[in-house]
């Protein structure tokens, strides 16, 4: 099941994808809801990010083709022995269809890093890792974007993967989908495929990351926490069109544009 959250005639609501339609729900997307009979085209309406969440964690270096590359941002020259959560910035929430935006300031510009996200569903503390499989309600797509000068050398990930647009996720949860059977995570620039992996391939499983988050820290209903990404990442153009794609979940699209002093 596809569980979107959208605009329709300036009012927010949640709704159940189905082909080209969605069908208004009201009640608890957490909980108790019922579906209505109120029903809009896609083409209709504006997707938003699926959730609020009041906290979003990345893993981490999380998967080994990547590791090359963030050994000269972290000086780890291996995996390390549990997951490394690090907080990406609520404010760098964006919609599908958003801009991102590149800071007027940034000297290096920014790159993509296609992700899947899953999306918790209830009160999740000190939870085992088979347990914390039974905490997600869903998956969705996501852009960590990155702006790698500031990540060196910034003493946290405050603006590097914190600025404001950097972190489009949507278009929707797909409630159906299982990581662990493996999601190719694929990014498209202007339709041309720069990066795939597939979900299985994750050094910490999504199970093993909330269940390590949530010794310390309590997620809640809408947290989104992140898979990390592979690979190399090539930096953003403006003018560009990033797509996220995970097989099985849906296909995440944002332009690219420059901030102007």
């Amino acid at each position: 099941m596809k569980l979107a959250r959208f605009d329709a005639n300036g009012q927010v609501h949640h709704g159940i994808v189905e082909g080209d339609v969605i069908t208004a729900i009201e009640g608890d997307v957490f909980g108790d809801y019922s579906v209505t009979e109120k029903t809009h085209s896609l083409q209709a309406v504006t997707l938003l990010a699926p959730v609020t969440p009041t906290q979003m964690f990345g893993p981490g270096v999380n998967f080994e083709t990547h590791l090359a590359m963030a050994a000269a941002i972290t000086g780890n020259s291996g995996m390390q022995p549990t997951p490394e959560p690090w907080l990406k910035a609520i404010n760098s929430l964006s919609n599908p269809g958003a801009p991102i935006v590149i800071p007027y300031d940034s000297k290096v510009g920014v790159e993509y890093e296609g992700e899947c996200i899953a999306i918790i569903g209830a009160i999740t503390r000190r939870v085992d890792p088979d347990e914390a499989w039974n905490r997600i309600l869903g998956y969705t797509c996501g852009n960590d974007v990155s702006e790698r000068d500031w990540q060196v050398n910034d003493s946290s990930t405050w603006r590097g993967k914190g600025a404001d647009t950097f972190g489009p996720i949507g278009p929707w949860i797909e409630t159906d989908f299982d990581p662990r059977r493996g999601g190719d995570m694929i990014v498209r620039i202007d339709g041309n495929e720069v990066n795939r992996v597939t979900t299985a391939d994750m050094y910490y499983d999504f199970g093993e990351v909330i269940s390590f988050i949530s010794q310390h820290v309590t997620l809640r209903p809408g947290d989104a926490i992140w898979s990390g990404t592979s690979g190399r990442p090539e930096t953003l153009q403006p003018g560009q069109v990033v797509e996220v794609e995970v097989t099985g979940i849906g296909v995440l699209s944002n332009p690219v544009a420059a901030e102007q002093p």
